[in-house]
């Protein structure tokens, strides 16, 4: 049985804080801890037409979480966590929506869907709100976006595939987590330029990248890989060779390695490295533990070590993290 959080739960605390595209400039920090999990909002607008918001969360058993449209607009979303199975309330339709992919669309006022996600496991989405003429503006002189097919598509809805997020987007998104929470004024024209990069790479990307060095992957491919990768999440203390991980995924070593760079963006052990650190990076801003703590339920024994590559990902230190997070609670 799941468990079901309705837009109306959540009404005052996020929804009535997030701005449409063409709200006035503004940015929102939302965190919320209940007995259903906890969430994390950060929404920022340009006031030119364009809202980012990063969603990340943690649900303590499976959960149906209500969304709703109340403003038409194009956007890009991107899914850097776990899988989500979204359903449409109106042709109840359900699509799959896996790690690493990035979408685009519009979506009209009065769209509402369901998004279920599976107990402890990670959430993180990026949300990009775009005006609907200044999106047609950015995609006019582009082919791809002519052709589309769509993956869903009904009245209020049209939903289709951008692109498998590459290295330069999942840099770009790394970074807008990581800024959207700061207050600073100039961190926030930091985080502004990083969104306008950000969506340039997104519009452009479907037509620069490269297939020359891809190889062909079949459904149970897919299917196989997105089970190494589920298997490295579960086990990200005592992470198995490459040719344990191939085996206990039923594919061969060689698929493995190429074929999960070619669908998620990263090398396995690559991909291993950055969940551990949002991981951290979940545990020291959300829990009361220390660095060291911190570092060995992610699998790192030695904390230097976990501080310099913590620093190195995210441009600020763990026990950064910890005072910034002590001074939000003393004020």
């Amino acid at each position: 049985m799941s468990r079901y959080i309705s837009s109306n739960e959540l009404w005052d605390t996020i929804c009535k804080k997030l701005c449409y595209p063409n709200s006035n400039r503004g940015k929102n920090n939302i965190f919320i801890n209940d007995d259903f999990g906890k969430i994390n909002v950060n929404h920022f607008s340009t006031g030119f037409g364009i809202i980012y918001s990063s969603f990340v969360a943690n649900f303590y058993e499976d959960t149906i979480l209500e969304n709703c449209n109340s403003y038409n607009s194009s956007f890009l979303s991107f899914n850097t966590g776990n899988t989500i199975y979204m359903k449409d309330s109106f042709t109840k339709n359900e699509m799959q929506w896996d790690s690493n992919i990035c979408l685009n669309g519009e979506q009209h006022s009065g769209h509402i869907s369901f998004s279920k996600h599976k107990k402890n496991q990670q959430v993180i989405m990026h949300y990009i709100g775009l005006d609907n003429n200044l999106f047609k503006d950015f995609i006019q002189n582009n082919q791809y976006y002519k052709d589309i097919e769509p993956l869903y598509k009904s009245e209020l809805i049209e939903v289709n595939f951008n692109n498998y997020i590459n290295k330069h987007q999942k840099t770009l998104l790394n970074d807008l987590l990581l800024t959207s929470s700061l207050e600073d004024k100039l961190q926030t024209l930091y985080l502004e330029s990083k969104l306008l990069e950000l969506i340039y790479a997104s519009v452009n990307s479907v037509e620069v990248q490269s297939k020359i060095n891809d190889i062909y992957l079949s459904a149970q491919d897919i299917e196989s890989l997105n089970r190494a990768k589920n298997f490295l999440i579960n086990n990200i203390t005592n992470p198995p060779s490459l040719k344990e991980l191939a085996y206990k995924s039923a594919i061969n070593e060689f698929k493995l390695k190429k074929g999960f760079k070619q669908v998620f963006g990263n090398t396995v052990y690559g991909f291993l490295q950055e969940y551990r650190l949002f991981k951290a990076k979940e545990l020291l801003e959300f829990n009361e533990i220390n660095i060291n703590e911190a570092s060995l339920l992610v699998g790192y024994k030695c904390s230097s070590h976990f501080s310099k590559i913590f620093k190195k990902q995210f441009g600020i230190s763990p026990l950064e993290i910890k005072k910034e997070n002590r001074r939000k609670i003393y004020y």
